[in-house]
């Protein structure tokens, strides 16, 4: 409750009022455009990132293929334990109880290798292209003039909670990332010019992983 009676106070004070809009008169101020992107939603829409998350689900399958098998392996022992557990002995019920036991940590354990190690590398090739879409959004919002882009949020966890139409750009922002990707993949290889001035490059700022 303390921070929304603090958040009203500060909209509320006639001073910060006057700052933001400082001196200008309505012949100078300047419409501003502003739109709205899913980023994430965006990056994983883009041909890079399906190809590569593909390539790294097809590299993953055989594990997913082990771990399915051993998975059947358990479930057997267990239904076997299960159906003949009155006509064993007591050494015999806690043989197979305990190579069911043994099964079982072994599962859990390399279920736990996969997700961590498949999580880990999908997160990777997801911060990679994004680094590319964050870095092309820049450019393209430049050429399209707009005064701010801002992140939407998706249906279930949204961010904005209302914009006018046509002021999503995530769609237009995936097609033309893709057609330049494609471009530069197909044009010829050239050693890149030498620049005499150093150039600074943006970074995508923190945001969350896709899950």
């Amino acid at each position: 409750m303390t921070r929304w009676r603090i958040s009203l106070a500060l909209l509320c004070a006639p001073g910060l009022v006057s700052l933001a809009l400082g001196q200008a008169s309505p012949s100078q101020a300047k419409p501003l455009n502003i739109v709205t992107i899913s980023f994430n939603s965006a990056v994983l829409q883009t041909a890079e990132a399906k190809k590569n998350l593909s390539a790294l689900e097809a590299r993953f399958a055989p594990k997913q293929q082990q771990m399915q098998a051993l998975n059947n392996e358990v479930e057997g022992l267990r239904k076997q334990l299960a159906d003949t557990s009155n006509n064993l002995n007591e050494s015999e019920r806690a043989a197979r109880a305990q190579a069911l036991e043994t099964k079982e940590k072994q599962l859990q354990r390399e279920a736990e290798d996969f997700k961590s190690d498949s999580q880990s590398e999908s997160e990777q090739v997801f911060q990679g292209v994004a680094q590319k879409v964050y870095a092309f959004l820049q450019t393209f919002s430049q050429q399209h003039g707009y005064s701010a882009v801002i992140e939407r949020g998706s249906d279930a966890y949204p961010v904005v909670w209302y914009e006018a139409t046509n002021m999503d750009i995530t769609d237009e922002l995936i097609k033309a990332y893709n057609a330049q990707a494609e471009g530069a993949s197909s044009a010829p290889a050239n050693p890149p010019a030498r620049s005499s001035s150093p150039k600074s490059s943006k970074t995508l700022p923190d945001s969350p992983s896709p899950h």
